[in-house]
């Protein structure tokens, strides 16, 4: 059971999502089955874009492309002090062009956040809290009151006095630009940004080449919580724990199994799910769907369902009675919705609702993820 968040945590969390990404994505299931291992390169490149940074020739030292990279595959780890949510974890999940969605966890929640580079500013632009799956909204923007709790994390140009209103109403201003920081990871130099809020004060502190490196937030009487790089990791992917439901061996249920995820900056989702799928060494033959299967979209909707479009091999190559493909259909279904955290699941095949010898499915008839019959 994921924790509760608590306002303070919330307090702390918020102010940090510029700088936070996962390692160890969805919450690990107590399933106590043995997990085997899906991985993909980190080197490697996908049809989302290349994980790049949004300029090849090396940043200027005066300009927020210096103290912000956008790094791919960058593990970074932030050791906390003065409250239990203050450390935290930081992973580029996406990088296209002048955005880049980044993933944070602090132990207690896990949020999703796109940021920009335009204009001459860094700032936030999109924000999802509670995210414990992965997918690409790199092409999301916050809107009315979401859009209002969003913040300018860097304005060019970077010289002390400068500063701008968050869309909060409140004031961040640059402060210092050679302030001496000490970390668990080293000592460094940094430029320092102020923000005033109501009842207390936050430094963040950017290191050219590297992007933040120490968060010190004043609460008064006293109180202060800090959060300071630990580790910086390169060529590191994020993981993630995945539960797949199969049929067992006598097809009178459903057995669950824990299989580890792991993706570099820019994977597609759909592509790792669909080779996880394909190989579950406890499942009977070793698979839940065909070889030659994939996954041609994958999406959450709006309207709180999960999409999901397989090739024409997800019936071709299933080769089942009816009791066979009820469960498997049952163990995909339940699977892609655990991942996501939805209870409906919309499943076509080539675009068009499920049918099979035995099984029909009508236009906009979803599956629902039902845990009766698996096996304890």
């Amino acid at each position: 059971m994921r924790k509760k968040v608590s306002n303070l945590m919330v307090a702390l969390l918020v102010p940090l999502l510029a700088s936070c990404s996962l390692f160890g994505g969805s919450d690990a299931s107590s399933d106590s089955s043995a997990v085997s291992s899906v991985s993909s390169s980190v080197s490697s490149s996908s049809d989302s874009g290349s994980a790049s940074s949004s300029s090849s020739e090396p940043a200027d030292a005066t300009t927020i492309e210096a103290y912000y990279p956008f790094s791919a595959s960058v593990f970074t780890k932030y050791l906390g002090e003065g409250n239990e949510y203050a450390s935290f974890t930081v992973y580029p999940q996406y990088i296209e062009g002048n955005r880049m969605q980044i993933t944070s966890n602090n132990g207690g929640t896990q949020i999703v956040t796109v940021l920009e580079l335009a204009d001459g500013e860094l700032r936030e632009v999109f924000t999802r809290p509670e995210t414990y799956f992965r997918e690409n909204m790199l092409e999301k923007t916050a809107s009315g009151d979401a859009a209002n709790q969003l913040d300018i994390l860097l304005k060019e140009p970077l010289e002390v006095g400068n500063s701008w209103m968050n869309a909060s109403g409140v004031p961040s201003e640059i402060t210092n630009l050679t302030a001496q920081i000490e970390t668990p990871m080293g000592n460094f130099e940094a430029l320092e940004v102020t923000t005033t809020y109501e009842a207390s004060t936050t430094k963040d502190y950017y290191v050219k080449d590297m992007g933040l490196v120490k968060r010190v937030t004043d609460l008064g009487d006293d109180m202060v919580v800090s959060s300071s790089l630990e580790a910086r990791n390169e060529n590191v992917p994020e993981t993630q724990q995945l539960r797949v439901f199969y049929p067992d061996s006598e097809l009178m249920g459903l057995d669950a199994t824990s299989i580890a995820l792991s993706y570099a900056t820019n994977d597609v989702t759909r592509t790792i799910l669909a080779e996880a799928l394909k190989n579950v060494p406890d499942a009977p033959g070793g698979s839940l769907i065909g070889p030659n299967v994939s996954i041609n979209s994958l999406s959450l909707s709006d309207d709180g369902r999960v999409y999901v479009d397989f090739s024409q091999e997800f019936v071709s190559e299933m080769n089942a009675g009816t009791s066979a493909e009820s469960l498997i259909l049952q163990g995909v279904v339940n699977t892609i919705g655990e991942y996501y955290g939805v209870q409906e699941v919309y499943l076509t095949v080539a675009g068009n609702p499920y049918e099979s010898g035995h099984i029909l499915m009508a236009e906009g008839a979803y599956f629902t993820v039902d845990y009766t019959n698996v096996n304890e």
